[in-house]
Order: C-alpha cells, then structure tokens, then sequence
C-alpha cells in the first residue's frame, strides 16, 4: 500500500488484523478493571454478576465502536475531498487550545 508521498507502507490493514489487536489493547483492560472494581465489586462479589457486568461493558463498547466505523464511513467522502481544509482547520484549532493554555 503507498501512501500519499508515494513511499510503501507496507502490509494492507484487514479485519482481522484489527479484531486481534484489540486483545493487546491495554487501555480495553484498564477500563474493565477500573469499571470492575470502582462500581461492581463494592455491592456484590457474586461471580454471575461480575460476568453480567463484564457482558454488559462489552455490548457498549462494540455499540460504540460499530458507531465510530459508521461515522467514519458517513464522512470519509467529505474528509478525502477537503482533507487539505479540514487539516488546517484543526491545526488552527488545536494551535489556539494550546494558545489559550498558555497565556
């Protein structure tokens, strides 16, 4: 695959490359332990209702990684004809974030 400066970037992205990803994903960990811990375990040590806990986390985030794909596809047409304006105005956005931490 080559990217927009010609140079080869290597191996194509697939599906499965990104499912097997998500199981090093550290920060899909963290959350679970830190959801896990700080509202579950201090009103129930039941094992079924720690699985509950862990099967309802898990629907909502494949909800909401299934609504970031289909954004993602909704706007990617609009993105790949202004890619040049939309980059610069998020640089202009993200210059006056750090404009206004600064001063």
């Amino acid at each position: 695959m080559q990217g927009r400066s010609g140079a080869d970037t290597g191996g194509s992205a697939s599906f499965l490359k990104g499912f097997l990803l998500q199981f090093v994903n550290v920060k899909i960990y963290l959350f679970g332990i830190t959801a896990l811990t700080g509202y579950i375990t201090e009103y129930s040590a039941s094992l079924w209702v720690l699985l509950l806990f862990e099967i309802i986390i898990a629907t909502i985030g494949t909800i909401a990684t299934l609504t970031w794909i289909g954004m993602g596809a909704l706007i990617q047409r609009a993105y790949r004809k202004y890619y040049r304006v939309i980059n610069i105005i998020l640089a202009l956005t993200l210059s006056e974030c750090v404009y206004s931490m600064l001063k």
